[in-house]
Formats: C-alpha cells, structure tokens, sequence
C-alpha cells in the first residue's frame, strides 16, 4: 500500500469506475471443527508455518516469538500471501491490556500518483498497476516485529530465523494452494526470475509436492538474524 504521498490527490472524470479487483481470493479457506486448547495454539496458512510457531512456543518462546518465526516461514512457503518485503498489523494481548502494532509500508520519497497514471493521464489498470516495482512500497513488517520482539520477545531474534532458513535450505514442498494459484498466474512467467523458480524447463508450474529450495531467501533471513532489520 503507497500512502503518505506528498502532493493532492489525481481528479479522475465523474464517471469512472474502479474496476473490480481481488488479487487473491480465499484459495485456502476450509471449514474447521470447534476446538479448544489449555496451553497454546498456532494457527497459519500452512501446516509447515504452523509447526514452526509450535516449537518456539514448546521452547518456551512467547507468542511474538512464535509469530515471528511463523511469518518467516510464510514468506518461503505462500509467498504470493506473506512476506518479508510488504507491512503487516500486529495485536498483542497479554492477559490485561491490547497493544498494537503498525508495520504497513509507506511510499517512497519520490513517490507521486502519476505513477498509477497512463501517457494519457489515465489510471492504470489494476493489473498493470500492481505488477512490478511501481506499486512496491517501504517495507514495514520485519521492523514492526523487531519492535514487538524487543517488548515481549523471550527467545533470542536470530533463533526465531532458523526454521524458515532450514526449510529454504533444505526444501519444502509445494502447497496445493500454492500449485493451484500457479496455474492461473499469468504475470510471473514475464519476469526470468520469477519462471525459473516456480516454473519447470517447459513452462508448467510445479505441481503439488514439488520440492522447492530458495538459498537466496535463506541468506536474506540469515542477514536479518544476524543484523536486525537493518540489515
């Protein structure tokens, strides 16, 4: 999201209607049966995600803690959904009081509406518009978790890294979410990085199951643990 730009808003005719956007649609969505727990319990978009926040917490890690190692997994395993390079909110409840956190991006400097605009002083359409770095705004997540780890964080922050690491070294494998969404994306196959990951020689998605590795994601986490958000 790009807010905070620092000139007026565009005019667009009277008439203009925003086209219909949903950039994702509930691909993971499932009916699941009441339950109840008496220690604790994780809940994520991905069992692998999941499992990561049910071992810091067996650990004697806090629920930040578990967020943050649940997040870092979701940025390898959904990355379509989660990730290391957009905002995110936190609340955190400890019993007594809500807190909240705000990690949304914000635009960049030189960011101005016309670059939403077209040669004709048009808005683009949203798929134009969203699809490479005009729509990328200052990454806000990580530091927002930085800031939530240093308050209720117990376990130390580059722990919180290793098991999305391990699994981005190693490998995971491919949801069938992440394989259904694949199949209908049509803009990932126009950036040579983007197909050489998710594609196979031929142009086909990997299928469910497929056995992905990402060391370049993995030495990303590993700066972050070890530098802070700075990094």
């Amino acid at each position: 999201m790009l807010a905070a730009c620092a000139t007026g808003p565009t005019p667009v005719p009277l008439n203009y209607i925003a086209p219909s956007a949903q950039p994702e649609a509930a691909t993971g969505s499932s009916t699941k049966p009441g339950w109840a727990t008496r220690n604790y319990a994780v809940a994520a978009a991905n069992p692998l995600a999941t499992d990561a926040g049910r071992q810091v917490l067996a650990a004697g890690g806090s629920a930040v803690d578990a967020a943050i190692a649940v997040q870092m997994v979701l940025a390898l395993v959904e990355p379509q959904s989660s990730g290391i390079g957009g905002g995110a909110f936190l609340l955190h409840f400890d019993g007594k009081t809500t807190q909240a956190f705000d990690g949304r991006e914000t635009a960049p400097a030189a960011a101005t509406p016309a670059l939403f605009l077209d040669d004709k002083g048009q808005p683009l359409k949203f798929t134009d518009a969203v699809v490479g770095g005009r729509s990328v705004g200052v990454p806000g997540a990580v530091a927002m978790l930085a800031q939530a780890h240093a308050q209720h964080g117990k376990l130390p922050w580059a722990s919180l890294f290793q098991p999305a690491i391990t699994l981005a070294t190693q490998g995971f494998a491919v949801s069938p979410r992440m394989a259904a969404l694949l199949a209908v994306e049509p803009h990932l196959k126009k950036d040579p990085v983007a197909a050489a990951y998710f594609y196979d020689a031929a142009g086909k998605p990997w299928p469910a199951g497929h056995v992905l590795r990402n060391p370049e994601l993995a030495a990303v986490l590993q700066g972050i643990a070890d530098r802070g958000p700075s990094a």
